[in-house]
């Protein structure tokens, strides 16, 4: 049994070049536990700032992210992570 655990997720170089221009761009990202996924988390917008776009996520613990679509870079990482129950037989 595990607590939940707070997650960052930090998007960067979200953005496309059209005929010369920065324009918006959209990114998914997946959020699997164990291979499985669970969610989906959709990113739109420009985002060329070095420190990115960060939001917080809440789920169990062991929640691993990947890059469904979109032409960006993703960051995961425990902000707090979950603490595992002791184990009473």
């Amino acid at each position: 049994m595990t607590n939940h655990s707070t997650y960052q997720i930090t998007v960067r170089e979200l953005y496309r070049i059209e005929n010369g221009a920065v324009c918006g761009d959209e990114a998914i990202v997946a959020i699997t536990s164990q291979g499985q996924e669970i969610d989906r988390l959709r990113f739109a917008g420009k985002c060329c700032s070095a420190d990115g776009f960060s939001r917080n996520y809440w789920g169990k613990a062991g929640l691993t992210a990947s890059l469904i679509s979109g032409n960006c870079k993703i960051e995961f990482s425990v902000q707090q992570p979950g603490a595992m129950a002791e184990f009473r037989p």
